[in-house]
């Protein structure tokens, strides 16, 4: 159990700890902040609290509930709209607002993207840049003269001697009701958790999700200003609670060294 006397040490000790996972997580929003569809992650922090001591007379040692520093609870994304690039890509879909388009993952397990850099496989599926297959499962014939995606997830190409469009399908959108509970997993690809949800799947432009924008791509919503401030806060921090636990040291130093 620890002493009264050195309880600053594990209370800095804790603050070190948490400024530190703050800095690793500012470090890799910087990090990312060109990568197309990127959504920025925030550490929640909670105070630590322990209850008072009872002696033998049941009497408290101290009043109210004794502080023992920090922790980081949770580290959320936040899935703000980034600022939408004109690209004239036609296989570039931007999501103009809520929603994710559904893919599915090396192991046949379902994952969701913002990132709608997409291209076509060699069976002629679209798929997102990393290979990964959109669920919608739309195949385009590689004799097809143009692709269109319209704002509600229509697919249509025109083919050589037909007069107007084919369609081929719909790409719809899914949407969660906690969406910052998701997990990244790498490749600007997100998985469900257990606090996000169940997929709500939906057309594009309907149920709060928003509408897909052809020739677009979605850009980081990384604000390189506020996360250069943060960082520099998060630095002061580690340093304060560094010096708490030099001077410390120096207390401790200096009653060792007390003579009667």
């Amino acid at each position: 159990e620890k002493i009264n006397m050195i309880d600053s040490l594990y209370i800095a000790e804790t603050g070190m700890q948490s400024q530190q996972r703050l800095i690793d997580v500012i470090s890799n929003n910087i990090a990312n902040a060109s990568t197309p569809g990127f959504k920025q992650s925030h550490v929640n922090f909670v105070d630590l609290v322990v209850e008072p001591k009872i002696n033998a007379n049941g009497e408290a040692e101290q009043l109210g509930l004794q502080g023992l520093g920090v922790q980081v609870d949770s580290v959320g994304m936040d899935f703000s709209l980034g600022e939408l690039k004109q690209t004239n890509n036609a296989f570039d879909l931007a999501i103009n607002g809520a929603g994710f388009i559904e893919v599915e993952g090396t192991n046949g397990d379902l994952l969701y993207t913002r990132a709608g850099r997409l291209r076509l496989n060699d069976e002629g599926f679209i798929t997102t840049t990393q290979g990964y297959k959109l669920s919608a499962g739309v195949q385009v014939p590689p004799d097809a003269k143009s692709f269109s995606v319209s704002k509600s997830g229509e697919v249509s190409i025109t083919l050589q001697g037909e007069d107007g469009p084919v369609t081929l399908g719909n790409i719809g959108l899914v949407n969660f009701h906690n969406p910052s509970a998701m997990v990244a997993v790498g490749d600007n690809l997100f998985r469900a958790s257990n606090d996000s949800g169940h997929a709500i799947y939906t057309e594009p432009g309907q149920n709060g999700t928003g509408e897909l924008i052809q020739g677009f791509t979605e850009l980081s919503n990384v604000s390189m200003t506020e996360e250069m401030v943060n960082l520099m806060l998060a630095q002061r921090g580690y340093q304060l609670n560094a010096r708490i636990i030099q001077v410390s040291d120096q207390i401790m130093e200096t009653i060792n060294n007390l003579r009667r």
